[in-house]
């Protein structure tokens, strides 16, 4: 990793560029996350506007390498060839159209074209091109956070901006939640969902948000203890880190997401058992017996998961229901075979064009070809699927396995290149964990449909790598 150290300078990362870096992905991260999660079509265009100025400082941190980093690999070619040849793949699919609409009994209709077979094709070439661009600039506008920060708490700082406005956010929806409101912004905006939170319009996808977040406290949570003595820790950021944990991972709940709410309690769960761990470990080492503390601890997570139950009791009531109706013998089998036939449908789908998919955006226009599921009530009708509810098998259907192995490529090239056995900090292994636990979710939902989680999910994934490698670094000065 030291060409990334190269390429940014140590001198560098607390000048002009980083601050700018800084400041253009905060301004981002807190106007996407505000409006409604980036899911609405004037928020999309808003970062496409602004994430160019990220596209910009990436050609700049590229531009001011030092001299001496002159015969080393360039980040931008060593880990980001897979973004551009994925670029490629859309960019080409793009002027070789699987589809072409055409106006049918009064409506917008898509119709068979005749492109190209040993090309990718693209179903709305329109909305691929767009959608790449806000994939291009959310990852660039997070990989300057990789490719610039030059020291440990430039990282610390972007993470504690990340986890304030997420606790900020938190705040707001339980209010909002507490109050029944009825729709978005205290009933100000109408919500196309009944199950919202906060600014967000879908409740999974706020919680997908929280875990990452939660993961982000966590972490400078266990940086802050590890440099606090056991003297002055109730003096130290620790409570507050701890508070802010616990206040975003009751918002899981009060907004009745069952998935996350399970995996939020891992995490705070395995959390616990590693301060516990700890905590004994150091109690051992002094000589002092760590039952009274261990006790006091646990007891303490006891009454703040029944708090936490207590203050969403309405949400959890109601979601209490609808699993044990949903668990039912006839609705289970009902309710298991729709999603066992969706995800089938899509591999089918995938299967018709295993090495560059559909084309980007191309599901909710091209999967009710494949579609079998139908509904009788009074009538014959198709149930519609905008997302495979399986991001992993809808990358396949749409840019294949060679599309989805390019961005698989993209998170393990800078992953692999990391010695993380001499790596002691904990702050990027938590990070890790939450980047971890959002790709298993998306195995059984589609979190990465929302701009505000892939950007999230970016930033912390590029913030751990950046602080493992820094702190790789620090051990080697130390060492000479």
């Amino acid at each position: 990793m030291s060409d990334a150290d190269s390429s940014s300078g140590r001198g560098r990362g607390s000048g002009l560029l980083a601050k700018l870096v800084q400041f253009h992905f905060g301004t981002l991260l807190v106007f996407t996350t505000w409006a409604f999660g980036g899911q609405a079509p004037w928020v999309r265009q808003g970062i496409a506007i602004w994430g160019a100025v990220g596209v910009l400082l990436f050609i700049a941190a590229c531009w001011n390498r030092e001299p001496s980093s002159a015969n080393r690999s360039w980040p931008a070619l060593r880990y980001l060839w897979p973004l551009w040849l994925y670029d490629l793949l859309v960019i080409v699919s793009c002027f070789n159209p699987g589809f072409r609409e055409v106006v049918l009994a009064g409506e917008p209709s898509l119709v068979m074209a005749d492109p190209n077979p040993w090309l990718p094709t693209a179903a709305r070439p329109l909305l691929a091109a767009k959608e790449l661009w806000q994939f291009n600039v959310i990852v660039l506008s997070c990989f300057n956070l990789f490719l610039v920060l030059a020291h440990r708490h430039l990282v610390r700082r972007v993470l504690f901006v990340m986890a304030a406005n997420a606790v900020v956010l938190a705040v707001f929806g339980t209010f909002q939640k507490l109050a029944g409101a009825k729709g978005l912004w205290f009933g100000l905006v109408p919500s196309p969902n009944s199950r919202f939170f906060s600014t967000f319009i879908y409740h999974n996808h706020w919680g997908a948000f929280v875990v990452l977040n939660t993961a982000v406290c966590v972490g400078l949570l266990f940086h802050h203890l590890h440099r606090s003595g056991p003297r002055d820790i109730w003096h130290s950021p620790v409570p507050m880190g701890a508070v802010a944990a616990l206040l975003l991972a009751t918002t899981v709940p009060l907004s009745a997401s069952r998935s996350c709410t399970v995996l939020i309690g891992l995490l705070l769960l395995g959390a616990l058992t590693h301060f516990l761990l700890r905590l004994v470990r150091r109690r051992r080492e002094r000589g002092a017996a760590a039952l009274l503390p261990v006790t006091a601890i646990v007891l303490a997570a006891v009454l703040a998961t029944a708090g936490t139950a207590y203050l969403g009791r309405q949400a959890i009531a109601q979601r209490l229901y609808q699993t044990t109706a949903q668990l039912a013998p006839e609705a289970r089998d009902v309710n298991v075979q729709s999603r066992l036939t969706l995800y089938r449908d899509t591999w089918t789908m995938a299967a018709a064009k295993p090495w560059f998919g559909w084309g980007l955006e191309s599901y909710a226009h091209i999967f009710r070809i494949f579609n079998t599921q139908r509904a009788v009530e009074m009538w014959v009708w198709i149930p519609f699927y905008a997302e495979a509810h399986n991001d992993w098998l809808q990358s396949l259907a749409e840019t294949g396995f060679i599309g989805t192995g390019l961005l698989v490529l993209l998170g393990l090239l800078p992953l692999l290149a990391i010695p993380w056995r001499r790596a002691g900090s904990a702050l990027p292994r938590y990070l890790l964990a939450g980047c971890a636990i959002m790709l298993l979710y998306a195995w059984v939902e589609f979190p990465f449909a929302n701009p505000a989680v892939v950007l999230t999910f970016g930033a912390s994934f590029f913030c751990a790598l950046r602080y493992a490698a820094l702190d790789l670094r620090s051990q080697e000065d130390k060492s000479s």
